[in-house]
C-alpha cells in the first residue's frame, strides 16, 4: 500500500512524500529507519488526496501556482518533485498539488493531470500548458501565463475601482428619489389639492416619467444579472444554445470587449505553438480552445479543416467573425514574410493594448453616464414640484 507522510529531517527540514508499506505502523518504522521523524501518515486514497478533501484554485492561487512552478521547471526540476515541494510549504493547497503531481506520476501530463484533479484552470490556461508542453517551452509559457492571471486581476482591481464611486452616486440617487416619490411628491399633491389647486399636466408627466423610470430600474437590472448567470452557464456547454447567446452577448456595445480578449488568447497559443514547431493546422485547436467564446471557437475549428485543405491561415481566419478580419491581415504579413509566430506575437500584444485603452476609456465614460442619469432623475422631480409654485406666483402677480 501506498502511504503519504509529512515529517522532519535530523537537521530540522521538512520532509514529505510518499512510501510503500504493509500498514502505517511498518511505514513509520521505515521513516524512523531513514532519518525522518514522522509527524502523520496517512493511507493515499485513489486519487492521491485526503479524503478527496480539495479545492478548485481561484484565480490568485493560479497565478501564484504557475509562477513558482515555472521558476521551479526552470531551475531544472521535474514537475512531480517541484509540486512536492511546493506542497510542503503550501498547506491550503495541498491536497490539490497532490493530485496534480500524482497525476503525473501516472504518466499524464501537465495539462491532463490540472484536468483530472478538478484545479479550476480554464481552457485558455490548459491550452497555454498543452502547446507549452508539446514545443518544450513550459517554464517560459508558465511565467507568461502568471503574467496574464496577474493582469487579469488588475483589470478587475480597476473596474471594481472605477465603479464603486458611480455605484455609490447611483444608489445615493435612488435612496433620494424613493424619498421625493414616497415622501415630498405625495405631501406636496396633497397640500395643493387642499387649497384647490392640481398639479399641472407637465408636472403631472414628469412625475409620472419618475415612477416608471424608477419602477424599471430593479427588474432590469435583476434580468440583466439573471440573464448573464444563464447564459455563463450555458456557454460551458459548447452547444447551439451557448453559441448563439455568445453571439448576442458579443454584439453588445459594452461586451465587445470580449472579442478583443478573446483574438489576444488566440493569437497568444497560436505564436507559442508556433514557435515551438507544431504545425499550424494541428495548432488551431488549440488556439481555438484558448478563446473561451463558443461564437468564435467553432468557426476557428472550421478555419483549421479549411488549413488542412489546402487553404492559407490568412484566408482561413477570415471566416471568424468579429475578430477575423483583423487576424487574417496580422497572418498574411507573418506568412509573406516567412515570421508567422513573430507576427502573432506582435498581434497579441496590440490586441492586448487596445483592450486594456478601450476598458480604460469606458470606465471614464460610466462615471458621468450615472451621474448625468441621477441628476436628470431628480432634476425632473425638481422640476414637477416648483412647477406649481411658479404658477401659483404668476396668478398671484396677475391678480
Amino acid at each position: 500500500m501506498t502511504f503519504l507522510y509529512q515529517g522532519y529531517s535530523a537537521d530540522g527540514s521538512r520532509r514529505s512524500g510518499r512510501i510503500e508499506a504493509d500498514d502505517e505502523a511498518d511505514a513509520v518504522r521505515a521513516l524512523l529507519a531513514g532519518g525522518v521523524y514522522v509527524r502523520s501518515v496517512r493511507r493515499a486514497s485513489s486519487s492521491g488526496v485526503r479524503g478527496g478533501a480539495r479545492r478548485r484554485l481561484d484565480v490568485v492561487r493560479r497565478a501564484v501556482l504557475w509562477r513558482e512552478l515555472g521558476a521551479l521547471l526552470g531551475a531544472g526540476m521535474s514537475p512531480d518533485k517541484a509540486l512536492d515541494l511546493m506542497r510542503q510549504s503550501d498547506g491550503a493547497d495541498e491536497g490539490m498539488l497532490e493530485a496534480i503531481s500524482a497525476g503525473i506520476r501516472a504518466g499524464a501530463s501537465l495539462s491532463s493531470a490540472l484536468v483530472d484533479a478538478g484545479s479550476g484552470a480554464d481552457a485558455f490556461e490548459r491550452a497555454a500548458i498543452s502547446s507549452a508542453e508539446a514545443s518544450a517551452t513550459l517554464p517560459v509559457t508558465l511565467t507568461r501565463l502568471a503574467d496574464e492571471l496577474d493582469a487579469r486581476l488588475e483589470a478587475r482591481s480597476r473596474i471594481r475601482a472605477a465603479l464603486a464611486y458611480p455605484s455609490f452616486v447611483l444608489v445615493l440617487g435612488l435612496l433620494v428619489a424613493a424619498g421625493m416619490l414616497g415622501l415630498v411628491v405625495p405631501r406636496a399633491t396633497a397640500m395643493l389639492q387642499a387649497s384647490g389647486m392640481e398639479l399641472p399636466f407637465a408636472s403631472r408627466v414628469l412625475v409620472a416619467s419618475a415612477r416608471f423610470a424608477a419602477a424599471l430600474v430593479a427588474p432590469l437590472a435583476l434580468a440583466g444579472v439573471l440573464f448573464f448567470a444563464f447564459a455563463s452557464a450555458r456557454m460551458r456547454r459548447g452547444d447551439a444554445t451557448a453559441e448563439a447567446l455568445d453571439r448576442f452577448i458579443l454584439r453588445l456595445p459594452m461586451f465587445r470587449l470580449g472579442s478583443i480578449v478573446a483574438a489576444q488568447r488566440f493569437s497568444s497559443v497560436l505564436s507559442a505553438l508556433g514557435a515551438g514547431g507544431m504545425p499550424v493546422a494541428d495548432a488551431l485547436p488549440l488556439a481555438a480552445a484558448a478563446m473561451n467564446r463558443p461564437a468564435l471557437a467553432r468557426p476557428a475549428l472550421a478555419a483549421a479543416e479549411r488549413v488542412r485543405a489546402g487553404e492559407s491561415l490568412s484566408s482561413a481566419l477570415r471566416t471568424i467573425p468579429f475578430v477575423g478580419g483583423e487576424l487574417a491581415r496580422w497572418t498574411a504579413v507573418g506568412e509573406s514574410a516567412g515570421c508567422l509566430p513573430q507576427m502573432l506575437a506582435v498581434a497579441a500584444g496590440r490586441f492586448k493594448a487596445r483592450w486594456e485603452r478601450t476598458l480604460a476609456l469606458r470606465l471614464s465614460m460610466l462615471e458621468p453616464a450615472l451621474l448625468a442619469s441621477v441628476g436628470l432623475f431628480v432634476f425632473a422631480l425638481a422640476l414637477a414640484l416648483v412647477l406649481p409654485v411658479l404658477s401659483l406666483a404668476n396668478g398671484a402677480t396677475a391678480f
